[in-house]
């Protein structure tokens, strides 16, 4: 236990948490983190989660299993914060530190003994108090030799726990897990793998591999090595974000340009936001639109220079959109997401028409920046999304 060095500590039920903490009088209640009656769960507590409840459910379906629980709307901007907050906690243990989501992240603790005065574990049981005591949300913590089983580990005891997997029996213990446990193991292989017979570690462990490389292809020795808990991934502190999001599905339908475009600003603001948060910058966006009958399409656009300004990301989902808008056609949800990350696209157009001489729409937005960050992201609106919320929308 003593010799362990690789942790992945994950925030408990975060949104859910956060909520909690900032007002005392849901302690007690069920909360639901996300958008209401059409919309999806974000994240859910304890509490709606004994109900039923989890994340990425339909809004109504969570309501239906767990009717006394308290519907909060997401407040992403406060959620970055604290997120931040607690991954300052963690960069005092160690430079290596990897973040995989807003409530996660894989550290690296080995040599830091000599520093801390203790072993890794000792380090981790200090940092989870700190964290409690000091920001208010609990974290659980998974602690063993490889970055796999330090993800499986940290799931073994929530909320608040700390699990450990050593490594001298770790063949054992692996035999009888289910697939679902193996880091990086999607659903869809999870179903091609029971499809042919294949359903706990035990079984990947043991296999032939020309009947894997069937089922799983050039990734079936991978596979079969965390099976086995082999895993040399090294926890990479640059390892960047692949794309940022945001989506949000309507109460009801909208087919109005008007309409849409109003939902798309606050979207890109929120993309913009996120991008700024982790400063940097994209080269293409790409805009997810669901109909009536939920089929999806998407459109994308690689810009000429990276960016990561919200009245460009705006301006040119727009156009995106607007070309997606006709009579009888009708949409449930709207996403905005940026990807290729860098400081420059590889064609970058010195006449790009977004980065005009003057900059003002860039001072403008800077400047608004500074107020959002201080009075909330609500404090300032444009009049497009002013009139969006008083207008009433008729169902179509």
């Amino acid at each position: 236990m003593f010799d362990l060095n690789i942790a992945h500590i994950d925030c408990d039920a975060f949104y859910a948490s956060v909520e909690k903490r900032d007002n005392p009088e849901l302690r007690d209640r069920p909360v639901i983190v996300g958008g209401r009656e059409r919309g999806v769960v974000a994240a859910a507590c304890y509490m709606a989660r004994k109900a039923g409840v989890h994340s990425a459910m339909p809004t109504w379906r969570a309501i239906k299993k767990c009717p006394d629980a308290v519907i909060i709307r997401p407040r992403m901007n406060h959620y970055v914060a604290v997120s931040r907050q607690i991954r300052d906690k963690m960069f005092t243990l160690t430079p290596l530190v990897q973040p995989v989501s807003i409530d996660e992240a894989f550290l690296d603790l080995s040599g830091t003994r000599a520093v801390h005065r203790c072993s890794p574990v000792e380090a981790l049981v200090r940092l989870q108090s700190e964290i409690r005591d000091q920001i208010g949300i609990t974290v659980s913590i998974g602690l063993s030799g490889t970055k796999s089983l330090a993800k499986m580990a940290s799931d073994r005891d929530k909320p608040d726990g700390l699990f450990i997997i050593g490594m001298d029996h770790v063949d054992d213990w692996l035999a009888g897990q289910d697939l679902g446990v193996l880091y990086g193991l999607g659903k869809a292989a999870i179903a091609r793998l029971n499809a042919a017979g294949f359903y706990t570690c035990g079984d990947l462990a043991t296999a032939d591999m020309q009947a894997l490389r069937i089922v799983l292809g050039k990734q079936a020795g991978q596979i079969q090595e965390l099976a086995r808990g082999i895993d040399p991934r090294p926890v990479a502190p640059n390892a960047a974000a692949k794309s940022i999001s945001s989506e949000t599905t309507f109460n009801k339908n909208l087919s109005s340009f008007d309409d849409l475009e109003a939902e798309l600003e606050a979207l890109c603001l929120k993309v913009s936001t996120r991008l700024k948060a982790n400063n940097i910058r994209g080269s293409r966006l790409t805009i997810k639109l669901k109909r009536a009958n939920h089929q999806i399409l998407t459109r994308s656009k690689t810009m000429q220079t990276s960016t990561n300004k919200a009245h460009i990301l705006f301006a040119i989902s727009r156009d995106l959109v607007k070309a997606e808008v006709a009579p009888n056609r009708a949409y449930r949800l709207l996403g905005v997401g940026v990807d290729q990350f860098g400081d420059n696209a590889p064609d970058a157009d010195l006449f790009d028409k977004f980065e005009m001489d003057d900059k003002r729409a860039d001072r403008l937005e800077d400047a608004l920046d500074k107020v959002t960050r201080k009075l909330g992201q609500d404090a300032v609106i444009s009049g497009r999304r002013f009139q969006r919320s008083k207008k009433p929308v008729k169902p179509t």
